[in-house]
């Protein structure tokens, strides 16, 4: 296998961090979610990445859409945006090497870029920047403004329609009563977002839809799990034996947009 494989970048990671701070990110559970089957460098094809292009990786988190990226497309930068982690996603991308990556810690829905964009990706960070379609709208809007014509934005989204219906009313319930009882720490405005009102929005700033495909996962949490995950000592309803919440989705939608 090469070096820009998916595997060999994947298992070049986990080395490189395993005596780090950051091991615990490459641990069975937690790498789950860093690497989701290989995913952000399989949907990273839709952008037809081409030498000197400049991606700006919004909301970008540990910056692992970013920093996976950079390793196989070295002849691209890859700018990441975010209020909470940008100094940690700058930190593991210099351990693991992938030099041709930027973070900055800003405010996506008011964010200040200076140079033109070629593509704008959104993985999995929707929900954690827009409340509402009033969000939606000036995100989008500030991409169009950016973004060069002929670019591409890609979004990765665990929207309402991706939750299946018997769990779908009860977790967005229990994002609802996380925020209330304030413990979200910096995810504050998480939430679940409407697929179809995100289309919507996306067409009506003036983007033409060119995909929209879904991802499916193996993976669920029980009863256990999703106390943990939102820190309750115990839960407000019964849930089902198998649930899925924003960070461990049933299924992702991919959204593939040109401006």
């Amino acid at each position: 296998m090469g070096a820009n494989d998916s595997h060999s970048i994947g298992e070049s990671i986990r080395q490189k961090l395993r005596f780090t701070k950051f091991a615990d990110h490459v641990t069975d559970k937690a790498w789950e979610y860093v690497w989701m089957d290989g995913l952000r460098l399989e949907v990273a094809k839709y952008l037809n990445l081409q030498a000197n292009n400049v991606v700006l990786d919004i909301g970008c988190g540990d910056g692992w859409f970013s920093i996976q990226n950079a390793l196989r497309y070295p002849e691209v930068r890859f700018l990441g945006v975010d209020l909470f982690e940008a100094r940690e996603a700058e930190e593991i991308s210099r351990l693991v090497g992938a030099m041709n990556c930027t973070f900055y810690e800003m405010d996506a829905l008011n964010m200040k870029i200076e140079e033109r964009i070629d593509h704008v990706v959104f993985y999995m960070s929707l929900g954690n920047i827009c409340r509402n379609t009033s969000d939606l709208q000036k995100l989008f809007r500030n991409c169009w403004k950016v973004m060069k014509k002929g670019g591409k934005l890609l979004i990765v989204e665990p929207f309402e329609e991706d939750f299946p219906e018997q769990v779908r009313e009860k977790v967005k319930d229990l994002y609802k009563l996380y925020k209330k009882l304030g413990k979200s720490r910096g995810e504050d405005k998480e939430t679940i977002l409407s697929r179809a009102v995100t289309l919507k929005i996306l067409v009506s700033i003036g983007f033409k839809i060119l995909k929209v495909m879904w991802k499916k996962f193996n993976w669920y949490m029980n009863e256990k799990e999703v106390k943990e995950y939102f820190e309750f000592e115990k839960l407000p309803f019964r849930i089902t034996d198998k649930f899925w919440v924003f960070d461990k989705p049933k299924q992702v939608t991919i959204i593939v947009a040109m401006k």
